[in-house]
């Protein structure tokens, strides 16, 4: 074997092909609660996800004739700019909506829809709202890793060829960046064992990346093979129970980190 210190690259450690459909969300999500507005009273108990920075908040243009989108010489759509109201944000959501013409024009009260975007999970729809509805999400990750990290959970396994690689369940953070790392799925849990037992008999069976776990037991009850990691996390809170209004109002920014 190599030894433990031995230079890796994380992205080059195989993989299952079923790795490859974990999602990312690479944004921060929030839960949604307390919308009195009729019409975006859906949008209650369920989660949305924060514009991605980068992206603009723009619609495309309509046709106020036809009602179709309107498009260049070229055939591509014209797109048009849209007013955040202070005090809303733009999230994305799978779930759909009806408004009138009208209320589809422009925000009120904070609340205002958009556009829509069709992505490999489906279609999901841009909607504008108050910052009094949104919970902050504070969401985990798997995280494949060639060092030890603090963690809620996690392995370290001596593999052949690469050292000591581990995978850990971490809280995830879209704005930070995590050296000697990769995120293999995001979520609202700390249960990825589903996803762990796929990625530790990949390495077992299909391409002998570690050895056998059960052949390298020891006698104290120790295993050569594992080796534990430091856990630094105790408690996971899924959602925030103040909204990001309530955060600004008592002078704590929503994206402190």
């Amino acid at each position: 074997m190599k030894p433990v210190g031995y230079s890796k690259n994380v992205f080059e450690i195989p993989l299952p092909d079923s790795s490859k459909t974990w999602e990312v969300s690479g944004t921060e999500m929030y839960g949604v609660d307390g919308v009195v507005n009729e019409s975006f009273s859906c949008l209650n108990k369920t989660f949305v996800k924060r514009l991605p920075k980068g992206v603009e908040a723009k619609r495309r243009s309509i046709n106020k004739a036809t009602r179709d989108f309107l498009r260049d010489s070229d055939g591509n759509y014209v797109y048009e700019s849209y007013i955040v109201p202070n005090g809303s944000v733009v999230v994305l959501s799978e779930t759909k909506i009806s408004l009138s013409y009208d209320k589809y024009l422009k925000a009120i009260d904070g609340y205002g829809y958009i556009d829509f975007t069709v992505t490999k999970k489906g279609i999901e729809y841009m909607y504008v709202l108050p910052k009094s509805v949104l919970y902050k999400i504070n969401q985990t990750a798997l995280v494949l890793s060639v060092k030890d990290m603090k963690n809620y959970n996690g392995m370290g396994y001596n593999s052949w060829e690469s050292g000591k690689v581990f995978l850990h369940i971490i809280p995830y953070n879209p704005n930070s960046s995590y050296t000697g790392s990769k995120i293999l799925k995001t979520g609202v849990t700390l249960n990825y064992s589903k996803e762990v037992e796929e990625i530790v008999n990949f390495w077992q069976k299909s391409v002998n990346f570690i050895p056998n776990i059960l052949l390298c037991q020891l006698e104290d009850g120790s295993n050569f093979v594992l080796q534990p990691t430091t856990v630094g996390y105790n408690e996971y809170n899924p959602i925030e129970l103040i909204s990001l209004g309530e955060k600004e109002l008592y002078g704590v920014s929503a994206n402190e980190k």
